[in-house]
């Protein structure tokens, strides 16, 4: 577990019954999350689960709503299923962890306002989303919302160098503005990165990983807002839109073939 992640989770005893927690990509939300959801069931089960991954967890207080395996959305269908496990009389304390917000359609927001207005006072509604944005208004109203914050590039640098980890220095800058590639199970993108600079003067992308591609796509991004004020100021932002669209569309449900994005990519370099 990360210092600046173990912090957040020991000073977050208590939270609203609705709340959404957010932040950026670089902030780990659904990790933290799933942290303190942990942590909360345990309290109310009076059993430790923190070994446990939560969907493995079972309890009739706890429900965890996610994408099912090879989905990129949480459906309609599973939004409506929690009603029961709402609606039941129980003097114990439920948890209704939706995990990615940003995995639910437009559409289905309605069925999950519906799901939180008939919810009964001892039931916890908790949301994790890297974006606020996408979250509409008439959610967001009814919710408190506690933003979990970046550790700043210093806090990463000192953690990556007690690990051992050492790369040039524009890498490193790098990882300490995007502390999830330490996680425990990175070790792929860690050793991807030390190939990055020879794609770029090669002008030719090895990878056929799309986490790998994704995480290439950041770095060329991060590497053009360093030069946004310079000389090539509009080729830069210019590169950064194409960039960002790359990025969505590898991340999207209809998301790019790798050939395509490849080659969208070898076209920014």
């Amino acid at each position: 577990m990360f210092p600046w992640t173990k912090s957040f989770v020991e000073n977050h005893n208590k939270f609203e019954p609705k709340t959404i927690f957010f932040g950026s990509e670089g902030a780990n939300v659904v990790a933290v999350v799933d942290l303190l959801i942990k942590k909360l069931i345990s309290q109310i089960d009076e059993k430790d689960y923190h070994n446990l991954a939560l969907d493995q967890i079972a309890s009739p207080n706890f429900y965890l709503l996610k994408a099912d395996e090879g989905k990129s959305f949480i459906t309609m269908d599973q939004l409506r299923a929690p009603k029961d496990f709402l609606t039941l009389n129980t003097s114990k304390n439920r948890v209704l962890y939706i995990q990615s917000a940003e995995q639910i359609r437009i559409d289905g927001y309605n069925a999950l306002l519906k799901v939180s207005e008939e919810a009964n006072e001892n039931i916890y509604i908790i949301i994790a989303t890297s974006n606020l944005n996408a979250v509409p208004a008439t959610i967001l109203s009814r919710f408190h919302k506690v933003k979990i914050a970046k550790p700043s590039p210093e806090e990463v640098m000192i953690y990556a160098k007690d690990k051992g980890i050492n790369f040039e220095q524009g890498l490193m800058e790098f990882i300490s503005y995007n502390p999830w590639i330490l996680e425990g199970h990175n070790e792929k993108i860690l050793d991807a990165l030390n190939g990055f600079g020879k794609q770029i003067s090669d002008k030719k992308i090895s990878s056929k990983d799309r986490l790998e591609l994704d995480t290439f796509v950041d770095y060329l991004i991060f590497n053009r807002k360093k030069k946004v004020n310079g000389t090539e100021a509009r080729d830069n932002l210019q590169k950064i839109l194409e960039l960002n669209d790359i990025k969505k569309s590898l991340n999207s449900p209809n998301n790019l073939s790798i050939d395509i994005a490849k080659l969208r990519i070898t076209s920014c370099l």
